[in-house]
């Protein structure tokens, strides 16, 4: 049984779980956690997770059992376990947290917690706002495909269409810039929202791109603009409208090219920062999830990510210490710049073949070696 095998390797003094309600340091809002607990039992927890910390709307009333669940992800790492919501916990709704130990069979000091929480309607006085917007350099390609739009707070669904638009340098909207998605494009927190251009614009030689030809020109002068119509969890428009002003350069139609990356080497034993350098601005919502670091052996560290102003440097910084040994970046398939480019090929490229189709669903890895030296700059050799 897993329970006996956890209980065989761990000593259960070094189980004492507390449960919490905290704000993700990844920006996916309000979680539930697991904390002090000690990162061999999290590493042996596994796909037992969802069964041992659950997450119910307490409001329902009844037994635990009874009670509707709420659906969301499970993120493990170092010595703490999250539940992250797919969607915000709503304001004024009573939930109950449930972290039962006692199918693993281990003598824990606590085998079985409860924790009920809410977040009052009237949680928070200060009014939403745009806190980013990003590619956040005020010069961007003609052929962007994308803006992520960051705000102070949660955020209903269905006013993008009518509050969010492109102006022209006269300040007149730039008809059928944007690709109104049926469902909009939001995060787990509610906070952060996929703004497209037009892809049929984008793409060259399909129809609507031969009709209208591309949203944005070449050396014009462009703003996205975010009306105070958007309104948050509590009902409240933004405090004030936003702009951003950006001009348009040359159109990016080349593969992302992760061999031409940078990567400045930490020292042995320290903390110091693994540092990536791009050529060119990534897509800063990507870069969060798509970009890893691992032992040798392929074991995930544990840490903590920054991602500089212009999205071309990408910094982690380890929970623990670096050790004096081989590690490797790992970057998931599909990574893309601010144009849709990725390292199989760019956005509106010809036809690919099986070969190069193939590539894209492969993880690419850029090894190398902690030493007990100073760091320096070498370019990174994708594999």
């Amino acid at each position: 049984m897993a329970g006996t095998m956890i209980s065989d390797r761990l000593d259960p003094l070094c189980i004492q779980p507390v449960l919490a309600v905290e704000l993700d340091p990844g920006g996916a809002g309000w979680c539930v956690s697991i904390q002090n607990l000690c990162p061999a039992f999290v590493a042996h927890l596994g796909g037992q997770v969802a069964s041992l910390l659950r997450v119910k709307v307490a409001e329902a009333g009844g037994p635990d059992d009874d009670l509707p669940e709420v659906s969301g992800d499970y993120d493990i790492r170092g010595d703490e376990v999250r539940f992250i919501p797919h969607f915000a916990f709503d304001s004024g709704v009573l939930f109950r947290a449930i972290l039962d130990l006692r199918p693993l069979g281990l003598p824990v000091p606590t085998e079985f917690q409860a924790l009920e929480f809410s977040f009052s309607r009237d949680t928070g006085t200060a009014e939403t706002k745009v806190c980013h917007v990003f590619p956040s350099s005020d010069l961007l390609p003609a052929n962007l495909l994308r803006f992520c739009v960051r705000f102070s707070g949660p955020m209903k669904r269905g006013r993008a269409q009518d509050n969010i638009q492109i102006l022209g340098s006269d300040g007149e909207p730039i008809p059928d810039a944007l690709y109104r998605a049926p469902v909009e494009l939001w995060d787990r927190s509610m906070t952060c929202l996929t703004i497209l251009l037009d892809p049929g614009r984008l793409k060259r030689g399909v129809g609507p791109n031969r009709m209208l030809g591309p949203p944005l020109k070449v050396g014009q002068q462009y703003t996205l603009a975010i009306g105070t119509g958007m309104i948050d969890v509590q009902g409240r428009p933004l405090r004030d409208p936003f702009n951003k002003s950006f001009s348009v350069s040359e159109a990016i139609r080349a593969t992302l090219a992760i061999e031409h990356w940078k990567i400045s080497r930490p020292v042995a034993g320290s903390h110091d920062s693994l540092e990536l350098t791009f050529p060119r601005p990534l897509d800063w919502a990507q870069l969060w999830r798509a970009i890893t670091v691992a032992s040798e052996s392929g074991q995930p560290l544990g840490g903590s990510i920054d991602i500089s102003v212009g999205e071309t440097c990408w910094r982690f910084t380890p929970d623990e210490p670096w050790q004096a040994r081989a590690h490797r970046v790992r970057v998931a398939p599909g990574l893309e710049d601010v144009c849709g480019n990725t390292s199989s090929g760019p956005f509106d490229g010809p036809l690919r073949s099986a070969d190069e189709v193939a590539l894209e669903t492969a993880i690419r890895t850029i090894p190398f070696v902690v030493k007990a030296c100073a760091p320096t700059v070498v370019p990174a050799v994708g594999k």
